[in-house]
């Protein structure tokens, strides 16, 4: 990529998908690879462009836009530009190199195979991971609540996550790249980066996204044959880590939702948790 390149992408989004932004930024599909993202993310990692320019860029559409698009379309996107990566930017020297080794749950779990092909029977994970190895992209929330949500539930080691993320996405300089994975996404800093572990089961992913109605498992399933993996690695993630994370407020109301299940319904969510923790590569 070139400057002008850069410059012309940056334009691009401005005049046809920054109006749209802020309601679809979180939103996923199999229809497109990039929905309403400006792609420019490697462009401002590399210095091609600056973080002042692109504000100013998408400042100026809006208010040179006949007619006006609504505001929250512009703040949703100088909020990613202006507040979190500067504060990425702020937590990387602050707290490296000893950030590079925090592990928070004490995950040391493999990273399944598929994450390097894609191929895995769970239709948002295939997706999400196809893509970012066609294309070295992937917004967001594909990263933050399908793969690392994934990564988190699994147990898996973030180093193993790290180096996966570093190895196949364009825009992952480390500064940027960990500070969001071992912190953000993985939680393993222990809440530096966040306020919470950011997990879901599928019904977050079958609200943001279409995911769910072509995959091989049933989202509404908890348990049994074609249980969507999510739910029962969720309730079990919440269940192991519970010494660690009843005290923080954002999570309470989940505590209580686990808490009032019969003994039966938690016995089996867990057992179908261990089912599928032990046989990652194979879902």
């Amino acid at each position: 990529m070139t400057r002008d390149q850069a410059l012309q992408l940056l334009s691009i989004f401005c005049d046809r998908f920054l109006p749209d932004f802020g309601t679809y930024q979180d939103a996923m599909t199999v229809k497109s690879w990039s929905v309403f993202h400006a792609r420019i993310s490697f462009a401002l990692n590399v210095k091609l462009l600056s973080p002042s320019e692109v504000i100013e860029a998408a400042v100026s559409s809006w208010k040179n836009s006949t007619p006006a698009f609504e505001f929250h379309q512009l703040e949703g996107f100088v909020r990613q530009i202006a507040g979190w990566r500067e504060y990425m930017r702020c937590l990387y020297w602050s707290h490296m190199p000893e950030y590079a080794q925090m592990n928070f749950f004490q995950h040391h779990r493999k990273l399944p195979v598929w994450y390097w092909t894609g191929q895995t029977k769970m239709n948002c994970l295939s997706h999400a991971i196809g893509q970012s190895l066609e294309y070295a992209y992937a917004h967001h929330i594909q990263r933050l609540m399908v793969t690392g949500n994934f990564a988190l539930l699994a147990g898996i080691d973030p180093d193993e996550v790290d180096q996966w993320y570093l190895g196949i996405y364009i825009d992952a300089i480390e500064w940027v790249e960990i500070t969001n994975t071992r912190g953000m996404s993985q939680y393993a800093d222990g809440g530096l980066a966040a306020t919470k572990p950011y997990v879901s089961s599928a019904a977050y992913i079958d609200k943001m996204s279409d995911y769910c109605t072509q995959c091989h498992y049933v989202k509404t399933l908890k348990t049994g044959k074609n249980a969507c993996p999510f739910n029962s690695l969720y309730w079990s993630f919440l269940e192991s880590n519970r010494e660690k994370l009843i005290a923080n407020p954002r999570m309470t109301m989940m505590y209580r939702v686990l808490d009032k299940m019969s003994t039966e319904d938690r016995n089996a969510l867990m057992k179908q948790a261990e089912i599928y923790l032990s046989q990652l590569d194979d879902l």
